[in-house]
C-alpha cells in the first residue's frame, strides 16, 4: 500500500468516527439508534453504489466516443494531407505550363507596391492634418472633462490611426537612406509627445471613476475600458507577431533546401503587408489594475487620516468599507466586463488596504487593554459586517486582520488587565490590613447599622470595568478567561485575609493586654464586606450570564460561583473567629463545669452574660445570614463544651448533676430562643439531654439507653459514653467493668466509613475520636 492510500484511508475512518460521534451522542443511543442508524447508512450506501455504477458507465461510454473520434480525425488528417500534396504538385504544374513565370510575377509585385506606395503618399500628406486634428480633439477633451463632453473612443481610434502609420512609415527606412529616415523621425517626434499627453489623460479619466459613476457617466467608463482592450488585443497581437517570427527564423534556419517559388511567396507576402517598425507592448489592464489599488489605499488611507485617527474611532472604518464596496458593486462594477472580475478585485484591495492601517496600529509597543479589546471587537464587527451586508465570508478576505494574532492579543489583554487588578488589589490591601490591624477608629456604619469597609464597592469597581470592556468587545471566552484569573486574585486575597484573622484572633486570645481594641467589630465589618462581594458577583453572574451564548454561559457562571464561594469562605472564617474570640472569653467558665465550683456556684449567669453582650452587637451590626450561621455556631459550641468537660477530672453525682444540668439547660434554652429558632435550638441542645440521660439511666438500661441514642446518633463515640459511666459515682467497679465490655462487645460493627455519612454533632467533640471508635477507656 502506498503512502496515499494510507492517508485517504484514515481520512475515511476520521470521518466515520465523527459521523457516528454526531448520530451515537450518548449511551443509550447504542441499544435505541443502533439499527436505524444501521438502517439508514445502509440506504445510503446502495444509493451510493447505484449512483457510481451509474457514473462509471457514463464514463466508459465517454472513453469509446472519444477513441472514435480520434480515428475518425486520424483519418482526416490523412485526407487533408493528401489534398495538399495534390496541391502542391499541380502549382508547380502550372508554372511549367506559363511562359516568362518570373516576369509575371515581379510586375504583380510592382503593381501592388505602386498602388500602396500612392496610398502610403496620401496618408503621409494628410498626417499632419490628422495630427492637428486629433491634439485638438484631446485638448477639448480636457478642457470639458468635468462636463463629460468627450468620446475616449474616437480620441483613441484617431491616434492609433496615427501611431499606425508612423510604424509602417518607419518600417521603410530598413530600406531607405539614412536622410530619409532622420526626415521621418522629425516629422513624427510630436507623435511621442501626444501618446504620452493622451496617456496621461486617459489614468486621469481612470482615476476619476468614483465621481465619474457618482455623477451617473458610467458611459465613459465604458469608453475608458474599450480603450484598454483594445490595446491588450494589440499586446497580444504584438506577442504573435512576435512567437511567428521567431517560427519563422527557426524554420528558415532548419529548411535551407526550400524552392525558389516557396521563397518568392514569402517575400511577395511581406510586400503586401508592408515593413513595420515594432511596437512596444503597453500592458493597459495591469496599470489600470495598479491604480486602482492605489486608488484604493489612498481613499482608506485618507479616511482614517481624517475621519477615523486612532483606535477610539478604528470602528467607523467598517461602515466606511461597507459603503465603498457596496457603491462600486451598484455603480462601478457594472461598467466592467465580466472577465475582470472587478468586484473581488475591489474587496482585495479594499481588504488589503484595512490589513495594512491595522497592522500598523496593532504593531505599537504601548497598546493598552482598552485599545486592545477595541482593536479585538472592530475585528470581529468587521468581519460580521462584511458577511451580513455584503455576503463575503471571513475566510475570503486574506490576509486576515492582525495576521490572526487575535488570540494573542487578546491574552496580552488579560495579562495587562490581571496585573493592573493585582497592582490594585495589592494597594487595596495594603490599605485595609493597615486599618484592620491599628483599629484606631471605630468601623463605618452603614445605613442599615451594619459594620462595613466598603472595600468591596473598590474592588468591584475595576473588576466591573473590565468586564464591562470584555462584553463590549463581544469576548465571551475572554470573559471567561478574565474571570477565572481573578478568582486567582481572589484567592490570594482570601488567604490574606485568613491569615490576618489567624494572626489577630491568635494576639487577642493570648496576650489581649498587647492589641488595640475593636477586633471583633473589624471583624464583623471584614464579614458583612464579604456578603456585600458575594451579592456584587451573584448580580454579574445572573444579569451578564444570560447575555452570553449558550456554550460560554454555564463556563461564565460557574467561575462566578466560584467566586461567590471564596468571598463566603472569607466570611465563615470570620464569624469562626467570632465564635472562637467568645469562648475565649468563656474559656474559664466552661474549664470548671462539673467540679466543686460548678456545683457550688452560678457559673451559667456569666456566660450568659457574656453572651448576651456579644450577641446583641451581632445583632445589630452583622449580617443576617452571618448572624444566623454564628448563632448556630454559638450554640453548637455552648453545647459540645457539656460534652468535652467530660473529658477532664470530673465526677458525676446521682441526681444532683442532672438537677444542674437541667437547670441551666432550661436557662440555656430560653436564652437561645431569643435569637434562633425554636426547633433549631432544641435540635442543637439535645446532645446535652443525651448527657443527663447517660448519667441517670439506672445499671440495668445503659445498655439500652446507648443504643437508643445510637440510632440518633450514630457517630457517638463509645469513649465518651465510657468516660460519662466510668465517672458516675453510683457505679460499682466491677458493675461497670461489665457494662462497659457489654457495649464494647456491641459496637464492634461500627466502622469510621459507615458513620462518616452520618455526621452529627458528636462528630464536631475536641477530646473525642469521631466517626464511633471503640477504643478501650482510659481507666480500664
Amino acid at each position: 500500500m502506498q503512502l496515499s492510500d494510507s492517508v485517504a484511508d484514515a481520512a475515511v475512518k476520521q470521518y466515520a468516527i465523527e459521523r457516528l460521534s454526531k448520530l451515537l451522542r450518548h449511551p443509550d443511543d447504542l441499544v435505541y439508534k443502533a439499527d436505524d442508524v444501521r438502517r439508514k447508512l445502509a440506504q445510503e450506501k446502495l444509493l451510493i453504489d447505484a449512483q457510481l455504477s451509474t457514473d462509471v458507465r457514463r464514463q466508459f461510454d465517454d472513453v469509446q466516443e472519444g477513441i472514435e473520434l480520434l480515428y475518425s480525425t486520424r483519418g482526416q488528417i490523412n485526407r487533408v494531407k493528401t489534398d495538399m500534396q495534390q496541391v502542391d504538385r499541380l502549382c508547380n504544374q502550372a508554372q511549367s505550363y506559363l511562359t516568362n513565370f518570373d516576369r509575371i510575377q515581379k510586375i504583380s509585385i510592382a503593381n501592388r507596391n505602386f498602388v500602396r506606395a500612392n496610398e502610403f503618399y496620401l496618408q503621409f500628406s494628410e498626417f499632419h492634418e490628422q495630427y492637428t486634428l486629433v491634439r485638438q480633439m484631446l485638448a477639448d477633451a480636457q478642457t470639458h472633462f468635468d462636463h463629460g463632453d468627450f468620446n475616449l473612443l474616437r480620441l483613441h481610434y484617431f491616434l492609433h490611426k496615427l501611431e499606425d502609420f508612423r510604424s509602417r512609415a518607419l518600417g521603410f527606412t530598413g530600406v531607405s537612406d539614412a536622410d530619409s529616415a532622420q526626415t521621418l523621425q522629425q516629422m513624427f517626434g510630436g507623435l511621442d509627445a501626444l501618446v504620452a499627453e493622451f496617456e496621461a489623460f486617459l489614468w486621469h479619466v481612470a482615476s476619476s471613476i468614483y465621481d465619474l459613476a457618482l455623477r451617473g457617466r458610467a458611459n465613459v467608463v465604458v469608453q475608458l475600458l474599450k480603450v484598454v482592450e483594445a490595446e491588450e488585443a494589440a499586446d497580444r497581437a504584438q506577442e504573435r507577431e512576435r512567437e511567428g517570427a521567431g517560427l519563422a527564423r527557426r524554420q528558415s534556419a532548419m529548411s535551407s533546401t526550400s524552392s525558389a517559388a516557396s521563397a518568392s511567396a514569402a517575400a511577395a507576402a511581406a510586400l503586401a503587408r508592408g515593413p513595420r517598425k515594432e511596437r512596444q507592448v503597453k500592458h493597459y489592464r495591469q496599470k489600470l489594475l495598479d491604480l486602482i489599488q492605489s486608488m484604493v489605499t489612498r481613499r482608506v488611507d485618507d479616511f482614517i487620516a481624517n475621519e477615523a485617527a486612532g483606535l477610539d474611532a478604528i470602528t467607523e472604518v467598517t461602515g466606511f468599507v461597507v459603503d465603498e464596496l457596496t457603491f462600486v458593486a451598484e455603480a462601478v462594477a457594472p461598467a466592467f466586463p465580466p472577465s475582470y472580475f472587478i468586484f473581488d478585485v475591489f474587496v482585495d484591495e479594499y481588504h488589503r488596504a484595512v490589513v495594512k492601517n491595522a497592522d500598523a496600529l496593532s504593531s505599537a509597543d504601548d497598546l493598552e487593554g482598552g485599545a486592545i479589546l477595541a482593536l479585538l471587537r472592530w475585528v470581529r464587527e468587521y468581519y460580521s459586517a462584511m458577511r451580513k451586508e455584503l455576503s463575503i465570508p471571513r475566510d475570503r478576505l486574506r490576509p486576515p486582520l492582525l495576521d490572526g494574532r487575535e488570540d494573542q492579543l487578546a491574552q496580552e489583554y488579560l495579562d495587562i488587565a490581571v496585573r493592573k487588578i493585582r497592582e490594585w488589589v495589592a494597594n487595596l490591601m495594603r490599605t485595609e490590613t493597615a486599618s484592620f490591624v491599628a483599629r484606631q477608629d471605630a468601623p463605618t456604619m452603614a445605613e442599615d447599622g451594619l459594620y462595613v469597609t466598603n472595600a468591596s464597592v473598590f474592588l468591584f469597581e475595576i473588576v466591573n470595568q473590565n468586564i464591562d470592556v470584555v462584553i463590549e468587545a463581544q469576548r465571551a471566552k475572554l470573559l471567561c478567561d478574565l474571570v477565572a484569573e481573578c478568582n486567582k486574585v481572589f484567592q490570594d486575597l482570601a488567604k490574606q485575609w485568613r491569615d490576618l484573622l489567624d494572626a489577630e484572633k491568635a494576639k487577642q486570645i493570648d496576650t489581649p493586654d498587647t492589641v488595640a481594641e475593636g477586633l471583633v467589630d473589624y471583624t464583623m465589618s471584614l464579614a458583612n464586606e464579604q456578603i456585600r462581594s458575594v451579592v456584587q458577583a451573584e448580580t454579574i453572574r445572573d444579569e451578564t450570564g444570560d447575555r452570553l451564548s449558550r456554550s460560554h454561559q454555564e463556563r461564565f457562571k460557574a467561575e462566578l460561583s466560584q467566586t461567590m464561594d471564596i468571598f463566603m469562605n472569607v466570611a465563615e472564617a470570620a464569624t469562626q473567629t467570632l465564635a472562637d474570640i467568645v469562648f475565649s472569653d468563656l474559656r474559664p467558665i466552661t474549664s470548671a463545669l462539673y467540679t466543686v465550683d460548678w456545683y457550688q456556684d452560678d457559673l451559667l449567669q456569666p456566660v450568659i452574660e457574656t453572651l448576651m453582650d456579644y450577641c446583641q452587637d451581632f445583632h445589630d451590626h452583622l449580617d443576617k445570614y452571618l448572624y444566623k450561621r454564628l448563632m448556630q455556631d454559638l450554640l453548637s459550641r455552648f453545647a459540645l463544651s457539656y460534652i468535652d468537660a467530660v473529658a477532664a477530672k470530673v465526677r458525676f453525682h446521682k441526681g444532683q448533676t442532672s438537677e444542674k444540668l437541667n437547670l441551666e439547660l432550661h436557662r440555656a434554652t430560653k436564652f437561645f430562643k431569643q435569637h434562633m429558632d425554636a426547633g433549631a435550638v432544641g435540635e442543637t441542645l439535645n446532645v446535652v439531654r443525651i448527657l443527663i440521660s447517660l448519667i441517670d439511666s439506672t445499671p440495668t438500661m445503659i445498655f439500652l439507653e446507648f443504643f437508643s441514642v445510637k440510632k440518633q446518633y450514630p457517630d457517638l463515640p463509645l469513649q465518651l459514653v465510657e468516660d460519662i459511666l466510668t465517672k458516675r459515682d453510683d457505679l460499682e467497679k466491677q458493675q461497670l467493668k461489665s457494662i462497659l465490655e457489654s457495649l464494647r462487645q456491641k459496637s464492634k460493627g461500627d466502622t469510621g466509613s459507615s458513620l462518616a455519612k452520618q455526621r452529627t454533632l458528636f462528630s464536631k467533640l475536641k477530646n473525642y475520636p469521631p466517626l464511633g471508635s471503640t477504643t478501650p477507656g482510659r481507666f480500664f
